[in-house]
């Protein structure tokens, strides 16, 4: 097993999203965020926003299917109507780590609670306002500290983006949307050693603000397209982790932009693509190598590709289907301290589907299996592998007017 560095970051990313009684779910979901993680799988973050998207792979950049939409692109807004969305997900998760040959597991399986919520509304035929709960994150656990401490190896991060929205149409087809995303974030280590020694310095938690563009246009009957540019949210420093985190504790969200493309060949059926860049290199607690004087992950910006179809099978069933690729972002020579944060999948396969109950309500769910993608260490990390792979449920109720 390779030494250990005397300063070991030790971040776990991990997820998350009318009527007095709609007001009053959405709240309890939110609360919910706040408090639920997840293990994600493009870095801390799932492979999409919203259980529609999530059900074709992703792809959503050009076409917005609900409430949700401001977190893949805020010009969608302007498409989606009147609406009300809240989703709840559960990802099941099986994380593993070699060190010198021993193989070493999460603390148990658990199912663990992603949920999300937007709503929409229609100021004129032109404007509208809405807003978009939406998280990102990891949490990981394990039986035995690997990395000397005393107790049980763990960390955990929830990240919760609130994307309040405007949206407004140039003309029929084609919209700007701008999002000010207001982030909170809460962070706990626990059983691994910061360089002062103290392994467990309890919950930390920061805010901070950052923005998001966006523009979609029907260039054509058939085809629809869409960008997207969300900036880096400069969170405040985490101060109980200020010894273990580079940069005194910074623990930022990264910038992300994209364009998409969605194409109806004949009624009933589209094919949406998205192509997303997320810079997970420019953050030194992410990016930095095992071996730097403030260690860190070892992470490469990212490149992510997916591509998704819906059907729609009759008036009140449409069905969904989609994949995801991203390039792994986990290098081999950095995969020690990945064992607390093994987003190594790369591919997804998701399927999904919509019911109307009535004009107003409908039902929609999502399964996606994040496929295993094991990373073996080389140079310092020589003798360390991690691996990770998921299973993602998810529903949603939308009601509309």
């Amino acid at each position: 097993m390779p030494a250990t560095p005397t300063r070991t970051p030790s971040f776990v990313p991990r997820s998350i999203p009318l009527s007095h009684a709609c007001v009053r779910a959405g709240v309890a979901l939110a609360t919910l965020a706040a408090f639920s993680s997840a293990n994600a799988t493009n870095g801390p973050m799932p492979h999409g926003y919203g259980i529609k998207a999530m059900g074709m792979g992703g792809a959503s950049i050009a076409l917005p299917q609900d409430a949700i939409a401001a977190a893949n692109n805020p010009a969608g807004m302007a498409m989606v109507g009147e609406r009300f969305d809240m989703g709840l997900s559960v990802v099941i998760v099986d994380p593993k780590s070699s060190f010198g040959g021993t193989e070493y597991k999460g603390d148990g399986v658990k199912a663990i609670p992603v949920p999300d919520l937007g709503y929409n509304r229609v100021i004129d035929e032109r404007q509208s306002i809405g807003v978009s709960v939406y998280g990102n994150g990891v949490s990981t656990v394990y039986d035995t500290p690997l990395l000397g401490g005393s107790g049980k190896d763990s960390a955990k991060l929830t990240q919760i983006i609130a994307s309040p929205t405007y949206a407004f149409k140039l003309a029929p087809g084609h919209a700007i949307g701008v999002s000010a995303d207001l982030a909170y974030q809460r962070f706990k280590i626990d059983g691994v050693p910061d360089a002062t020694g103290v392994e467990s310095p309890g919950a930390d938690s920061s805010t901070g603000v950052g923005f998001k563009l966006g523009w979609m246009g029907q260039v054509s009957e058939q085809f629809t397209l869409g960008a997207m540019y969300s900036a880096r949210i400069r969170m405040g420093k985490l101060g109980a982790y200020r010894n273990l985190l580079a940069n005194r504790g910074e623990f930022d969200i990264p910038e992300r932009y994209g364009i998409g493309l969605a194409w109806r060949p004949t009624a009933g059926i589209v094919v949406a693509a998205d192509l997303m860049r997320v810079n997970w290199g420019d953050l030194d607690s992410f990016a930095n190598a095992l071996t730097a004087a403030e260690p860190g992950f070892g992470w490469r910006s990212q490149t992510v590709s997916r591509i998704g179809a819906s059907w729609q099978a009759s008036p009140a069933l449409t069905l969904r289907t989609g994949v995801s690729h991203g390039q792994q972002i986990v290098s081999r020579e950095n995969a020690t301290l990945n064992y607390l944060a093994p987003v190594t999948p790369q591919d997804h396969f998701t399927l999904g589907a919509t019911y109307a109950l009535s004009r107003e309500t409908e039902l929609s769910f999502m399964y996606a299996r994040a496929f295993g993608s094991e990373v073996r260490g080389t140079g310092p990390s020589t003798g360390v592998s991690v691996d990770m792979s998921q299973h993602w449920l998810g529903a949603s109720l939308a009601y509309k007017w």
